[in-house]
């Protein structure tokens, strides 16, 4: 739980705060699902590195559920744009990666309760962000320009980013409960990297679908298939 010695972060109701010392915020918070349940937010904050990860509970088959992953990268990428400089975009890479101003910050990962089938509601999933918080081991400036940090980008502090992540997850929930998954998704399709000049982007079922004069109907690979498929991560997490 979160503890004096650190900076506080702001949770509404009902997250609870597991501080990690773990090197996977997935795996940990995939063995407290069971007994935490939903609103477990599991954090890492360790040098060069922001981890975050959630405790979701489905309430509809896992062929539906899956959706959940685009959600929380909506509420990433949205929180990461409201605390970061203004003139510059984030973006996100089907279906996984998250790019700051043209370079890799980042990506999501899913994890779902064993024994879970499309057609099966599972007993929980989890959603989890890893993110370069700095990179001070580099010594060379532009040693590795395909990636970025949330330090060297001037963004607002972990602990801001993470509080609105929380947020905005409540708020997309609520929203494809209400309105529709939609209502989520279309802001998911706003910041697919690269942006789309002519023609249509869409979600259809668990894929990507890409309408447009070079493209025909190009549709991507399922949801689940895609996840890591842009290596934005190795063993370790985020890649330099």
């Amino acid at each position: 739980m979160d503890t004096d010695t650190q900076p506080r972060i702001h949770l509404p109701p009902p997250y609870t705060l597991h501080r990690s010392t773990e090197a996977d915020v997935l795996a940990h918070a995939a063995r407290l699902a069971p007994e935490e349940g939903a609103g477990a937010l599991v954090l890492r904050q360790a040098p060069g590195r922001l981890d975050v990860a959630v405790v979701l509970e489905p309430e509809s088959a896992l062929k539906d559920a899956q959706m959940a992953f685009l959600l929380g990268m909506v509420a990433m990428a949205d929180a990461l744009a409201a605390h970061c400089p203004p003139e510059r975009a984030v973006r996100l890479v089907w279906p996984d990666e998250i790019r700051f101003d043209k370079a890799r910050l980042g990506g999501g990962r899913f994890a779902v309760a064993p024994g879970a089938g499309p057609d099966d509601v599972p007993d929980w999933m989890v959603f989890a962000v890893e993110l370069l918080a700095d990179r001070p081991e580099l010594d060379e400036p532009g040693r590795f320009p395909d990636s970025t940090s949330l330090a060297e980008e001037a963004f607002d502090p972990p602990e801001d980013i993470v509080s609105t992540f929380a947020s905005y997850l409540m708020l997309y929930f609520d929203r494809w409960a209400h309105e529709g998954l939609e209502a989520v998704t279309n802001r998911y399709l706003m910041r697919i990297d690269p942006p789309l000049l002519r023609g249509v982007r869409r979600i259809e079922g668990d894929r990507l679908v890409e309408i447009s004069p070079s493209s025909g109907g190009r549709k991507s690979p399922a949801l689940m298939e895609a996840l890591g498929a842009t290596g934005w991560r190795d063993d370790t997490g985020p890649r330099l």
